[in-house]
């Protein structure tokens, strides 16, 4: 009995370097959902639903030049040397094939890539890559502002239900429910006397869009526990309050 080299479970395989069954079965649907899913959207995404940079100005009556999408540009770069260094580990002539044969590769090869001494390694490197791919491809009226980055102190977003998250800027990667703790523990330290349209514009700083209709709302009905001041229409809001009913609200 030995333990899984990825989720570290306990597991009967007879390798140290092996998957469990559970791992091997996530491992081998993120391989499938790569190519058969997330590269071929990436793919469409850049190049015939580019939206970042502008045509280039030509003279003549032809069709300018299509604006690439520069970050799903590196997204599939970085997927399409994941399959490359996969195919070639199982053959070294492999490494040179395209994405396509590369993917076509390992999939006729299961038994070989999941049961390659890399394996383990090669999944978390997966993982990365295929939550990158997720995020880039979520709409982004799914997206929420999970907090800011430890590292560089950017804006991190992601979808509610994320364990993760990478930022865009410093590429570092995150828990995702702890950054959140971070952002909703600072909120709930920070008081600020005003108006519901004041209260709303300083949660806008932290990434949070509310209106001041819905906060005047919340307070008519007693949902919100502000404190009156002295001046009229003004209150001493809480933005961790703020913040959780904002959640709620979703």
């Amino acid at each position: 009995m030995t333990d899984c080299q990825h989720c570290h479970k306990p597991t009967k395989q007879a390798s140290a370097n092996m998957l469990c069954a559970n791992c091997r079965e996530d491992y081998w649907t993120m391989i499938y959902q790569l190519g058969h899913v997330q590269l071929p959207t990436l793919r469409s995404i850049m190049l015939r639903q580019a939206h970042i940079g502008t045509p280039a100005h030509t003279p003549n009556k032809g069709n300018a030049p299509l604006p690439i999408d520069v970050h799903a540009q590196d997204l599939i770069e970085e997927s399409e040397a994941w399959l490359a260094e996969q195919a070639g580990k199982i053959r070294a002539a492999y490494a040179g094939y395209d994405w396509r044969k590369a993917w076509y590769a390992i999939i006729s090869n299961k038994h070989t890539i999941l049961t390659m001494s890399t394996a383990a390694d090669d999944y978390a490197a997966l993982e990365h890559i295929t939550r990158r791919n997720e995020q880039a491809l979520t709409p982004e009226d799914e997206l929420i502002i999970l907090g800011t980055c430890p590292n560089c102190h950017s804006m991190l977003t992601g979808t509610p239900d994320a364990e993760s998250v990478t930022c865009q800027d410093c590429h570092s990667e995150w828990a995702a429910p702890a950054i959140k703790a971070a952002r909703d523990q600072r909120l709930w330290q920070v008081q600020i006397t005003g108006t519901p349209s004041d209260a709303a514009k300083e949660l806008k700083r932290y990434g949070l869009t509310i209106s001041r209709n819905l906060i005047s709302q919340w307070l008519k009905r007693g949902k919100l526990h502000a404190t009156p001041t002295e001046h009229k229409r003004q209150y001493t809001f809480n933005l961790g309050e703020l913040a959780a009913l904002l959640d709620c609200h979703r």
